[in-house]
């Protein structure tokens, strides 16, 4: 439904999400980011204590992706359960905030500070791709929720070894098309054509990609909402891949022009400006840690300004 809530409809509709966790059996009641119904109006629920107080709604509470969370939702979540030992776990990855500011916990009554422990062994990507990405991050300045830095990069490591990432410079957009064309191609041959993924950085460069590839006899399926379908290599953008990997990945595109993008120095202030482009980082790290095992990169003409160390470090590698 699409209607515009009044007063009266809105506090029906934050009573209803109210009694229906209440109602729900014992065991795991998952609250995802996007639900319209349970998270549209957190901030209503987290304001009106009174709703929460005849009885708590969790006995614990997981939270994962806890980076991307809003202040409406970290209410919500220290509103369902009470405060004490093993109340909320949370598991958060500062590098790969895309979406919203940072924020610090404590404000919320969320207390971790001394109680947070960093992983550091990587068991999705091979070596040489976490290696590759984690030099996308090196010039931003990263905190987590404790509100202490996060910039400590070394000391992450990887249970598995591969190929190589590539990274493939075009000069014109036609060659880099081609090159796509021959890539994928032979990926498309696998028996598991889906668990390929060609990934941009917006909706229009998707559907030019697919069109590019279809002239080219190679065909994939375009992806926005919904599940993978099977039978073929997928197109989607960077943000549509987070929380999904994939064998192999094909950054495309990942040029100058194209990433960061929509940043103008008079659209923000410092601050702002500092926090988009920390966020256009995050989000080539996000998309090239995707790839499990194999990691192709291109770009016509300047490749992004977000490349520069990974470009050195592919370089050297192959040197």
């Amino acid at each position: 439904c699409n209607r515009v809530l009044d007063r009266q409809h809105r506090r029906q509709l934050l009573v209803l999400d109210v009694d229906r966790l209440r109602r729900a059996p014992r065991g795991l009641v998952r609250l995802g980011r996007h639900d319209p119904d349970r998270v549209a109006h957190v901030q209503h629920l987290a304001a009106r204590k009174e709703l929460l107080a005849r009885a708590a709604l969790a006995d614990h509470v997981l939270v994962d992706e806890g980076q991307d969370l809003t202040p409406a939702h970290w209410r919500l979540i220290r509103s369902l359960v009470p405060e004490g030992p093993n109340d909320i776990f949370i598991a958060e990855d500062s590098h790969q905030r895309i979406y919203g500011h940072r924020l610090v916990l404590s404000r919320y009554g969320i207390m971790t500070r001394g109680r947070s422990r960093r992983l550091t062994l990587n068991y999705r990507t091979t070596a040489q791709i976490l290696r590759w990405s984690t030099h996308v991050l090196e010039g931003g300045f990263y905190v987590d929720l404790d509100g202490d830095d996060d910039d400590k990069l070394s000391g992450y490591r990887s249970a598995r070894r591969g190929p190589d990432v590539i990274a493939h410079p075009c000069t014109t957009i036609t060659e880099e098309f081609d090159y796509l064309a021959k890539v994928v191609g032979q990926w498309a041959k696998d028996r598991q054509s889906e668990t390929t993924a060609v990934l941009v950085r917006d909706r229009s460069q998707r559907e030019r990609v697919v069109d590019a590839l279809h002239e080219r006899g190679v065909q994939t399926r375009a992806v926005g909402h919904g599940s993978i379908p099977p039978g073929a290599p997928v197109v989607m953008t960077m943000h549509r891949a987070k929380g999904i990997e994939f064998s192999k990945v094909f950054l495309f595109g990942v040029s100058s022009r194209s990433i960061p993008m929509g940043i103008k120095d008079y659209d923000f202030d410092k601050d702002e400006g500092d926090q988009a482009l920390l966020r256009e980082r995050s989000l080539l790290y996000v998309a090239a840690s995707r790839a499990r095992d194999e990691l192709v990169v291109s770009w016509t003409d300047q490749p992004s300004p977000l490349l520069s160390a990974s470009v050195s470090s592919v370089a050297a590698s192959t040197s």
